[in-house]
Protein backbone atom coordinates (compact mmCIF):
# COMPACT_ATOMS: atom_id res chain seq x y z
CA UNK A 1 0.00 0.00 0.00
CA UNK A 2 1.40 3.23 -1.11
CA UNK A 3 1.28 6.07 1.20
CA UNK A 4 -0.89 8.53 -1.11
CA UNK A 5 -3.22 5.29 -0.70
CA UNK A 6 -2.95 5.30 2.86
CA UNK A 7 -3.62 9.28 2.98
CA UNK A 8 -6.58 8.85 0.96
CA UNK A 9 -7.98 6.15 3.28
CA UNK A 10 -7.66 8.19 6.45
CA UNK A 11 -8.96 11.07 4.69
CA UNK A 12 -12.43 9.15 3.78
CA UNK A 13 -12.53 7.51 6.95
CA UNK A 14 -12.49 10.96 9.09
CA UNK A 15 -14.59 12.51 6.23
CA UNK A 16 -17.36 9.16 6.83
CA UNK A 17 -17.31 9.64 10.43
CA UNK A 18 -17.43 13.29 10.73
CA UNK A 19 -20.47 13.44 7.93
CA UNK A 20 -22.69 10.39 9.99
CA UNK A 21 -22.08 12.18 13.07
CA UNK A 22 -23.68 15.35 11.53
CA UNK A 23 -26.51 13.29 10.31
CA UNK A 24 -26.84 11.94 13.72
CA UNK A 25 -26.90 15.13 15.63
CA UNK A 26 -29.41 16.70 12.81
CA UNK A 27 -31.63 13.70 13.26
CA UNK A 28 -31.10 14.53 17.27
CA UNK A 29 -32.34 18.21 17.77
CA UNK A 30 -36.30 18.63 17.93
CA UNK A 31 -37.60 20.42 14.85
CA UNK A 32 -40.70 22.21 15.93
CA UNK A 33 -41.80 25.35 17.94
CA UNK A 34 -43.05 23.22 20.46
CA UNK A 35 -39.43 22.85 21.41
CA UNK A 36 -38.29 25.59 23.56
CA UNK A 37 -34.65 27.11 22.81
CA UNK A 38 -32.08 25.84 24.86
CA UNK A 39 -30.06 28.33 27.12
CA UNK A 40 -26.58 28.52 25.56
CA UNK A 41 -23.35 27.89 27.68
CA UNK A 42 -21.54 30.64 29.54
CA UNK A 43 -17.72 31.57 28.72
CA UNK A 44 -17.24 30.13 31.97
CA UNK A 45 -18.47 27.02 31.54
CA UNK A 46 -16.71 26.24 28.30
CA UNK A 47 -13.57 27.63 29.74
CA UNK A 48 -14.08 24.68 32.64
CA UNK A 49 -15.53 22.38 30.38
CA UNK A 50 -12.54 22.46 27.89
CA UNK A 51 -9.94 24.28 29.59
CA UNK A 52 -10.49 22.04 33.37
CA UNK A 53 -10.76 18.74 31.22
CA UNK A 54 -7.40 19.65 29.07
CA UNK A 55 -5.55 20.55 33.08
CA UNK A 56 -7.03 17.46 34.59
CA UNK A 57 -5.88 15.23 31.79
CA UNK A 58 -2.21 16.93 31.89
CA UNK A 59 -2.24 16.67 36.00
CA UNK A 60 -2.94 12.56 35.09
CA UNK A 61 -0.02 11.97 32.72
CA UNK A 62 2.29 13.69 34.61
CA UNK A 63 1.18 12.22 37.74
CA UNK A 64 1.60 9.01 36.07
CA UNK A 65 4.97 9.72 34.52
CA UNK A 66 6.73 10.62 38.04
CA UNK A 67 5.06 7.55 39.61
CA UNK A 68 6.76 4.93 36.79
CA UNK A 69 10.31 7.01 36.47
CA UNK A 70 12.11 5.97 39.36
CA UNK A 71 15.77 5.08 39.29
CA UNK A 72 16.07 1.42 39.90
CA UNK A 73 18.88 0.14 42.13
CA UNK A 74 22.03 -1.02 40.64
CA UNK A 75 24.42 -2.87 43.75
CA UNK A 76 27.94 -1.57 43.17
CA UNK A 77 30.33 -3.80 40.85
CA UNK A 78 32.30 -6.33 43.28
CA UNK A 79 34.84 -8.66 43.14
CA UNK A 80 32.80 -11.92 44.45
CA UNK A 81 31.60 -13.54 41.24
CA UNK A 82 28.05 -15.70 41.52
CA UNK A 83 27.23 -18.57 39.76
CA UNK A 84 24.14 -20.58 40.11
CA UNK A 85 25.94 -23.96 38.59
CA UNK A 86 27.11 -25.97 40.87
CA UNK A 87 29.68 -28.97 39.92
Amino acid sequence: MTTPTRVFGLLLATATYLAVGAVSAVADTPDSAAWPAAEGRSVLDTLILFGGGTVGLFIVISLFGLLTARNNFVPEPGTELETSAHH
